[in-house]
């Protein structure tokens, strides 16, 4: 019940925004007994009911807030008519069946207490009979041959003018008119029997059916099941549906309203799977698949370590200056396992502190130099398509299941604190040995992206921390081997013009050098005596040099010289690729 009780006390801090369009959103949130709907047709009445003019709407026109029952805001097969604005099949006369429902729906709104002056006009219009024709004598529509609308799914939405500036206008912006069906819909409760709220505490009428919708690629699907009639959802465990759990009608309408609003604006979709991350009294908040950001901190390229771990830093006070000590946040994740079920895939509560220390904790260990864009850490979505993805013109495509699974685990990694896994790492670390594969960018984001994951793995699970430059005194096997890597691809590469498109040997026997690394590299530096021959004496000498330098820290004796090499060598091939070289062409000494 977590998760509806905070998307309830959003909604109570967010009433105020109730059925109002503010800019910058997607999707307004929504009053209670209310829905967002798509309208495809405009008709605009006069205060008689008379029929003045038509429009269809289009495609790119924000949905509208429309009233709806408790019954009608679930239908889906079963005819089921909202009190106002609804389909084509329930507006006009042509379905007589669904046409019955909706007359009856709206007369027993208008006819109540809590009506209001649009009502009677619309429903004058509607009882005369006249819709289809009027739309089709307007051009706004086209019939069959039957005389019925081609698609009697068509939403119809209700302007009605002429009752003074204080009541004419559209239906769906009238704040009055959505407090007289809040009002209208609460007193036909009343003769509910009232239980124990299990979301609010509170004794009220429980809610029979609960909204669907939160998800808009997943329409039908329910967060909370209410059926018996099929899947025996509580029998054999209870005698009645109530006994079960019972969330009252209120509190189920503004969970829902509140979560369909946020997952609107703030959520992130992958794979099928939508990540949700929010402060329930309505503060911003990082999204929890994305970088920290810089909040009061400087945007500009991180050189170096330093700079780096002060811009974090920065953006970290940034952040915390702007939430109170008590604010929470909540990140939740949503998939629907059918077309009816919605799940929570997800769900976590924590203070906004710590939740932003574990951000800045997971950029400060997840991170590597990414050539001319500095120091970075890369996001969720680029570590998992680069593990599983499979490279297709210049694009890692990645099934959507893989997709919403492996961010999940990676989501749960950052917020959770646990380790970074071991499968993904190792995943990555494939793919950069095979660097062949890739090109141009596409490479350098591979690289560097393993680079990162095998910098947090290593913090993780041997708190061991990388450092992000060239280490000339690391002793370590397959960091040296990295090395020589990068060296032999460095020597081969200084002799090639810009019209030459050659992969290196070097690259061409990559996968070959980590699993035999000693045997391999004197391939290598029989293919490298001809570069070696192509360059300048300074050059060569340099390159000589720096291979003699590196070779002498290899153990000889050591039985394990041509071992399967560890993560570490692409530590070592990044860092040794990535010493420059000075303006005049010659390596830098330092």
């Amino acid at each position: 019940m977590g998760l509806l009780q905070k998307a309830c006390e959003t909604y109570d801090v967010m009433a105020y925004r109730a059925g109002i369009v503010y800019d910058g959103e997607n999707v307004p949130l929504a009053p209670v007994s209310h829905i967002m709907a798509r309208a495809q047709i405009e008709i605009t009445l006069d205060q008689d009911g008379r029929f003045v003019s038509a429009r269809t709407t289009a495609k790119e026109e924000p949905k509208i807030i429309i009233p709806v029952t408790e019954e009608s805001a679930g239908r889906t097969s079963a005819p089921c008519a909202h009190p106002l604005c609804d389909q084509l099949g329930y507006v006009s006369p042509y379905d007589a069946k669904k046409h019955a429902l909706y007359v009856d729906a709206l007369s027993d709104w208008t006819s109540s207490e809590h009506s209001h002056p649009k009502l009677q006009p619309i429903l004058t219009y509607v009882c005369g009979g006249t819709i289809l024709s009027d739309l089709s004598g307007s051009g706004t529509l086209s019939l069959t041959a039957e005389g019925g609308p081609k698609d009697e799914k068509w939403m119809v939405c209700w302007i009605v003018n002429g009752l003074g500036e204080e009541w004419s206008g559209p239906c769906w912006t009238d704040q009055t008119l959505m407090k007289a069906f809040i009002s209208y819909s609460r007193a036909k409760r009343t003769d509910t029997r009232s239980a124990l709220c299990m979301v609010s505490g509170t004794v009220e009428p429980p809610a029979g059916q609960h909204p669907k919708g939160i998800i808009p690629i997943n329409g039908n699907a329910k967060l909370i099941s209410a059926n018996d009639s099929s899947g025996f959802t509580f029998r054999g465990r209870f005698d009645q549906d109530w006994q079960a759990a019972t969330v009252s009608y209120t509190a189920s309408q503004k969970a829902h309203s509140a979560l369909r609003w946020l997952v609107a604006n703030q959520s992130v979709p992958f794979g099928g799977r939508t990540f949700l991350c929010w402060n329930p009294k309505g503060v911003q908040v990082p999204k929890v698949t994305g970088p920290m950001g810089r909040r009061s901190g400087g945007t500009q390229r991180a050189a170096n370590p330093t700079q780096y771990r002060q811009q974090l830093k920065e953006s970290l006070s940034g952040w915390k200056a702007d939430l109170p000590q008590s604010a929470e946040v909540v990140i939740t994740a949503f998939d629907a396992a059918t077309t009816g079920r919605l799940a929570v895939t997800y769900y976590n509560e924590l203070l906004a502190s710590d939740f932003l220390d574990r951000l800045h904790d997971w950029e400060a260990s997840c991170c590597w130099e990414n050539g001319p864009y500095g120091i970075q850490s890369p996001s969720l979505f680029q570590i998992v398509s680069q593990a599983f993805g499979t490279p297709r013109n210049g694009k890692a495509e990645l099934d959507d299941r893989i997709l919403a699974q492996q961010m999940q685990r990676l989501v749960a990694c950052r917020v959770d604190k646990t380790r970074f896994p071991l499968d993904i790492e190792r995943a990555l670390v494939e793919k950069a040995s095979h660097l062949l594969l890739y090109e141009g960018e596409n490479r350098q984001k591979l690289l560097f992206t393993a680079c990162a994951a095998i910098r947090k793995y290593h913090y993780d699970h041997l708190k061991e921390e990388w450092d992000m430059a060239l280490d000339k005194n690391c002793s370590d096997r397959s960091y040296l081997f990295g090395r020589l890597l990068a060296i032999a691809d460095a020597v081969e590469n200084s002799t090639y013009t810009s019209e030459d498109r050659r992969e290196t040997n070097a690259l061409r026997m990559q996968k070959a050098f980590s699993l035999r690394p000693m045997a391999t590299w004197r391939l290598l530096e029989e293919k490298l005596v001809p570069y070696y021959k192509q360059l300048s004496p300074g050059l060569c000498q340099y390159y000589r040099k720096l291979v003699q330098e590196i070779t002498d820290k290899l153990s000889v004796s050591d039985r394990d010289l041509n071992q399967k090499l560890d993560d570490i060598y692409l530590l070592g091939y990044y860092h040794q690729r990535a010493y420059r070289t000075e303006k005049d062409g010659k390596p830098a000494e330092a």
